[in-house]
């Protein structure tokens, strides 16, 4: 089943918007979610999707639906 052979995480382009390092797009069991290494902030991601990059829209095109 391709779920389990999808990534966990990805690195985007797109910056924290409290420190302004590049954030990672990731998942868990029950949600996707951005965040940030630099800070260890975790962020919604509706405030993201206006300015989505290729390497978050490839990463969410692999979950179900459930999980945005």
């Amino acid at each position: 089943m391709l779920f389990f052979s999808t990534p966990r995480e990805a690195h985007t382009t797109l910056s924290c918007p409290d420190c302004g390092s590049r954030l990672d797009i990731r998942r868990s069991c029950h949600e996707a979610y951005m965040y940030c290494p630099s800070c260890r902030k975790s962020f919604d991601l509706s405030p993201f999707v206006p300015h989505m990059d290729e390497a978050m829209e490839n990463f969410l095109e692999q979950l179900y639906v459930d999980r945005v």
